[in-house]
């Protein structure tokens, strides 16, 4: 059994992984709604939107979809809340820059720094609200 975490966004789920792929490496394939082998149900101007797009790393797999049709359809995005992306690492360096890099263009929630429960630790909002905790044992 795998638990892999999926994110959703409203048009810039391409940008986002393509991001996120250029900070943690991995593979990275994304699948647009207008490449689906029946696009009859994409409404015009969706094509472009990310359907599918995963992330394949070492530990695990990052998933995520753009919204496809808006409130017409029901899938009307209301942004990233009630969790956190947790990432581990074990160097204190690697996590500093990591939660600089994630922080960029974001929002700092605790500053990066060490924590009587690890070397190094934050917590943030990065440019497309997903909100992540980084820390160093």
């Amino acid at each position: 059994m795998r638990l892999n975490a999926y994110l959703t966004f409203d048009g810039t789920a391409a940008e986002a992984m393509t991001f996120y792929q250029s900070l943690l490496g991995g593979e990275l394939t994304i699948m647009r709604f207008a490449d689906m082998p029946d696009t009859s149900m994409v409404p015009e101007g969706m094509g472009d939107r990310v359907a599918n797009a995963q992330l394949v790393l070492e530990n695990m797999t990052l998933m995520a979809s753009d919204v496809m049709g808006g409130a017409t359809m029901g899938d009307v995005f209301r942004g990233h809340s009630g969790f956190d992306l947790q990432i581990a690492l074990d160097d204190v360096d690697k996590g500093a820059q990591l939660y600089a890099a994630l922080a960029e263009g974001g929002e700092t929630q605790m500053p990066w720094g060490p924590q009587f429960w690890a070397k190094g630790f934050g917590t943030l909002r990065d440019r497309f609200g997903v909100p992540w905790m980084i820390n160093v044992d």
